[in-house]
């Protein structure tokens, strides 16, 4: 088989993994993937059918849905344990929940989107549902503020070349508007969001840096109604103590993440 057939077959494996990866939790149905691939049937079924054999997929058969398997879990898993200091970011983020009660994410950018890599989960009931392993439009949210931030108007719209879509009534659709939230958090070092991505939910953040750069943000995210003049100080002020520290790790740490 010629090398280009190769390269197109395994594209299309990795099409399939990325389309269930960002399909709703009941996943696809192969009519559904064949048209969001705009592929045939014919193909696409025994690309399926092998990744179900190993797990990579699983397959409801009650609902003919195909969906994310455990294998691929467990690769996601490897990759987030890479670096060396994984123990040392959720050893902060725990205490950040601690300290204030609301869920703390640990995040970088992946064209154009937040790739959400670890969460601690708040007690309460009622809080932010957005899970490891999700990406979503870094604009759109203030932990993707904060990895935008530094980012020139043009490096937005090579980023973003069909516009700012919005996910809710107040994501942000203005190119010069964002740009000029971004300069804002690169003098002052926050980002805040206010149901940008999310209805009643929303969140403050910082960037972490290393050599001058944004290599990874961590944010903090509650209900509208939790959040205070109280809860904004008492957020910004963990979050800052958490971004000195892991910054200062970072300086001499090998930390590639999906860089």
């Amino acid at each position: 088989m010629p090398n280009e057939e190769l390269h197109r077959a395994t594209k299309r494996v990795i099409d399939t993994l990325e389309q269930l990866t960002a399909a709703p939790a009941q996943g696809m149905t192969l009519t559904e993937l064949a048209s969001a691939l705009k592929a045939p049937k014919s193909s696409l079924f025994p690309i399926v059918h092998t990744l179900c054999e190993l797990h990579m997929l699983s397959l409801n058969p009650d609902t003919g849905r195909y969906c994310i398997g455990y294998k691929a879990y467990e690769i996601g898993n490897v990759y987030l344990r890479r670096g060396g200091l994984t123990t040392d970011i959720q050893t902060q983020m725990h205490t950040i929940v601690e300290a204030c009660g609301e869920t703390c994410y640990f995040a970088q950018l992946v064209e154009g989107d937040v790739f959400y890599l670890y969460k601690v989960d708040s007690t309460e009931p009622v809080r932010s549902v957005v899970s490891p392993g999700q990406r979503l439009p870094a604009y759109a949210t203030g932990i993707g503020k904060a990895l935008l931030s530094g980012k020139s108007k043009d490096e937005l719209k090579r980023l973003y070349p069909d516009g700012l879509k919005a996910l809710t009534p107040n994501t942000i659709t203005d190119i010069d508007r964002l740009s000029y939230q971004l300069d804002e958090i690169q003098r002052n070092g926050l980002a805040f969001e206010c149901e940008e991505s999310t209805q009643y939910i929303r969140c403050v953040a910082v960037p972490i840096r290393r050599d001058g750069g944004v290599i990874a943000a961590m944010s903090i995210a509650m209900p509208v109604f939790r959040y205070d003049p109280e809860k904004e100080a008492l957020t910004i002020r963990l979050l800052r103590e958490a971004q000195l520290r892991l910054e200062k790790l970072l300086k001499n740490a090998d930390f590639n993440g999906i860089m």
